[in-house]
């Protein structure tokens, strides 16, 4: 074992660092560790270029994939992001608008993305939407109503319905770690209420 891998194993944290780079997560070990020490509050990682605003109104669910580069993720009006749901880059989550009379001012509703959607590169999901499980969003795309029913790929601007999935053909997947990112699912449910505000 080379001199750097062994001193690589007294940095604090750096055992559960590895066992969460299983997760097929993107985060460097100082994103990790500023988490760990309490300098950073939001328990799932996002890329530098990732911007969210109102963190703890955004609820992550177990192994999803959604800080890419470019997003832009909006929780003042609140999200719910089910388990497994993965971004493409450069995604717009957006749970409040400007009044179309007075832009100062700003209406909210909430957003839920059921479990196992998959939201493509360059899209858009608006304030008061609901997706249900497993709706995929195609690239590029505008979603301003609510599809709850899920099974589902939908596109365009706005979104419209284009193909509805066989839930018999869907099976679901786990992976063999699981967990809010930054935490395991323990430290999640004993701290769920210090983490996020929905």
């Amino acid at each position: 074992m080379s001199y750097i891998k062994k001193l690589k194993n007294f940095l604090p944290y750096y055992s559960e660092y590895k066992q969460f780079c299983k997760t097929k997560q993107q985060s460097s070990y100082l994103d990790f560790l500023n988490f760990k020490v309490g300098l950073q509050k939001r328990y799932w990682p996002a890329d530098r270029n990732c911007i969210i605003a109102h963190y703890k109104k955004v609820y992550v669910g177990i192994n999803c994939l959604i800080g890419r580069p470019g997003c832009y993720i909006q929780g003042s009006g609140k999200v719910y992001i089910g388990n497994y749901v993965q971004f493409g880059p450069n995604v717009g989550i957006l749970s409040a608008n400007h009044d179309l009379y007075d832009q100062r001012k700003y209406t909210t509703a909430p957003i839920k993305i059921g479990d196992y959607s998959w939201i493509g590169m360059n899209s858009v999901v608006t304030a008061g939407v609901e997706l249900g499980t497993r709706t995929i969003v195609a690239a590029g795309s505008v979603v301003t109503k609510s599809f709850p029913d899920g099974f589902c790929v939908i596109g365009g601007t706005p979104a419209k319905l284009i193909k509805q999935l066989d839930k018999e053909k869907f099976s679901p997947w786990y992976d063999e770690e699981e967990r809010y990112r930054y935490l395991t699912i323990a430290e999640f449910e004993k701290n769920r209420e210090n983490i996020f505000v929905i």
